[in-house]
């Protein structure tokens, strides 16, 4: 009678079996298709042509797609009867001059995959023809190939768009260069800070600069109040909750000998609890208007909700270490990361978790957003074999019940 454990190990070495045939047949294409990515970079809600590309990819390959956005598809294997999982890569690029001397660098000038979209989009690819090769399960797997994630928050038009219906689980990933490649980074809660904007218009009155008493100076208040914020995050946030203050702009004045009639000051505020995000709203818009009040002047403030923190859930976060590739080592992390992702948006939904795949070598470990970021592409096969093996297990799960 074999035990609990030979049957693992052997569920397991059928699983490493099967991806190895399709990581063989495969591999060539996803690389080409991953350096034809690369080569065309395209910004957030712009990819229509990234779009194409997936599209005649996957299609070739017999995998449907649909559009529910005309920049973003999703890819769908259905087999029988049994649970609907998903995978989500991001697909769009940055406002970055590549400096790669890559022989497939962008041939579009100013923009460049620096975030490794082009990476998640490959990795993905290859985790469906892996699932459409493979016949032991039942159900159905969704590929989101999202767009705009660096900026407008790309899953919220997909979610409406009904790319989760039905859907009982979700996972991501992002290449991550402070991690070594050959580890896998993740916990369970809050892996990534919200991200939200805030603008202050802090009105004065104008004066010539040699009679300041005759006027109401905002560049003054402004700067006061630069100070003032930061005693939200010190006195104001516990340090264990973490959270982030950042002032990134100052405009003010046309002259350098004129008092302006107003002062603009915009910034960014991440935490990591929807609790603390919620709390830091409604401090900065106090401060704000009596700061600016305790010296004449007005404070107009617009504060933004962008992305909500990334929230894992644990039941995910083991199913995924339980069935981690023998290529992949797990790594809990030390702490979150106060970057932000929308793919948070899907974890307020779907029960989920994003990890971060390391791609840190001595030749590759320029950061994210950098014009020379690269990473070793045999890291793909990683990726899909994260994805495969964790999805393959939760639907052979259901249809052995």
């Amino acid at each position: 009678m074999w035990d609990k454990l030979q049957i693992l190990f052997l569920t397991y070495l059928t699983f490493t079996m099967k991806f190895q045939e399709s990581l063989k047949k495969h591999y060539f294409d996803i690389v080409k298709l991953r350096r034809q990515l690369h080569q065309k970079p395209e910004l957030s809600r712009q990819e229509r042509e990234t779009t194409q590309i997936l599209e005649e990819f996957l299609t070739s390959k017999g995998i449907a797609v649909t559009r529910p956005l005309p920049t973003g598809l999703v890819a769908t294997i259905k087999r029988g009867q049994g649970p609907v999982i998903a995978f989500r890569a991001d697909i769009d690029a940055l406002p970055v001059k590549e400096e790669t001397n890559l022989p497939f660098a962008s041939k579009n000038e100013g923009i460049m995959h620096a975030c490794g979209h082009d990476g998640h989009a490959a990795v993905l690819a290859l985790a469906m023809l892996c699932f459409l090769e493979d016949e032991s399960w039942q159900g159905e797997v969704r590929g989101i190939f999202q767009p705009s994630e660096e900026m407008y928050g790309g899953a919220k038009p997909m979610i409406e768009k009904g790319v989760l219906d039905q859907v009982e689980l979700i996972l991501g990933l992002h290449i991550w260069p402070e991690i070594p490649q050959g580890i896998v980074g993740s916990c369970v809660g809050t892996i990534m800070a919200s991200n939200d904007r805030f603008s202050v218009k802090i009105k004065g009155q104008s004066a010539h600069g040699a009679t300041p008493h005759l006027g109401v100076d905002p560049i003054v208040s402004a700067c006061n109040m630069v100070n003032s914020l930061q005693t939200l995050i010190s006195r104001e946030i516990a340090p264990w909750e973490g959270a982030v203050l950042t002032i990134g702009s100052i405009k003010a004045g046309t002259a350098y000998n004129i008092i302006p009639n107003e002062a603009v000051i915009e910034g960014t505020i991440r935490t990591l609890s929807p609790v603390i995000r919620e709390k830091m709203e409604k401090s900065l818009k106090r401060l704000c208007s009596y700061s600016a009040k305790a010296l004449g002047t007005e404070a107009i403030v617009e504060y933004i909700e962008q992305y909500p923190p990334t929230i894992n859930h644990k039941e995910v976060i083991e199913l995924v270490k339980a069935n981690l590739p023998e290529t992949l080592e797990y790594k809990t992390l030390d702490h979150p990361s106060m970057a932000a992702e929308d793919f948070a948006y899907y974890l307020e939904e779907v029960p989920g978790a994003l990890f971060f795949l390391g791609s840190g070598t001595k030749e590759y470990h320029y950061p994210l957003h950098h014009s020379k970021f690269q990473f070793d592409e045999k890291i793909l096969s990683f990726g899909a074999e994260l994805f495969y093996n964790a999805g393959l297990n939760y639907l052979q799960k259901n249809v052995c019940q």
